[in-house]
């Protein structure tokens, strides 16, 4: 049932869990405390909430599946089912630190908030937003000292420059 197989190589090509047949709403956690965004949102950080969102779906599934089979009388054949559940939950956590590391170098960071084993809402922290939930900038400035040394008699007042900065008016 996880969403992101293991092994893959593609985080971004996800299925919402949302319009599968199968869907079970109980299982689907809140993001940041709301709804998640729409099937088909386009904007990045709403693909990306949406990947984590089918993930952690996925792995309250595979929890819930694990729940029933605990509930079955002991035997060899419960152990067996068992057995499976935890492994099919290992390759969902698998999944999760995978989609977790491809995301790290945006500053994207998961908080899951569990309750009774499964995660019912997902904190989840962008890289590109400050902490009002307003979009930083996409370019940043850079400052740097370079020494340039002038010709013998130059000055400043010579050369043409903008200097802008704490202390500088705009003009020298």
């Amino acid at each position: 049932m996880n969403t992101l197989p293991p092994d893959s190589s593609r985080p971004g090509e996800v299925d919402d869990p949302r319009s599968r047949p199968d869907f079970r709403p109980e299982h689907y956690p809140l993001a940041n405390g709301h709804g998640a965004p729409p099937v088909g949102a386009m904007e990045r950080n709403d693909r990306i909430t949406l990947e984590f969102l089918a993930v952690y779906y996925d792995l309250n599934c595979d929890y819930a599946q694990l729940l029933e089979v605990r509930q079955r009388p002991p035997s060899p054949e419960r152990v067996g089912a068992e057995r499976t559940c935890l492994q099919t939950i290992e390759k969902g956590l698998i999944a999760r630190d995978r989609l977790e590391d491809h995301y790290a170098s945006l500053g994207v960071l998961t908080d899951p908030i569990a309750r009774e084993g499964f995660t019912r809402d997902l904190k989840i922290h962008f890289g590109n937003v400050d902490a009002a939930g307003r979009r930083r900038r996409d370019y940043y400035t850079l400052t740097a000292y370079v020494p340039i040394p002038l010709p013998e008699g130059a000055s400043l007042k010579h050369v043409p420059m903008k200097i802008e900065g704490p202390g500088f008016d705009g003009e020298y």
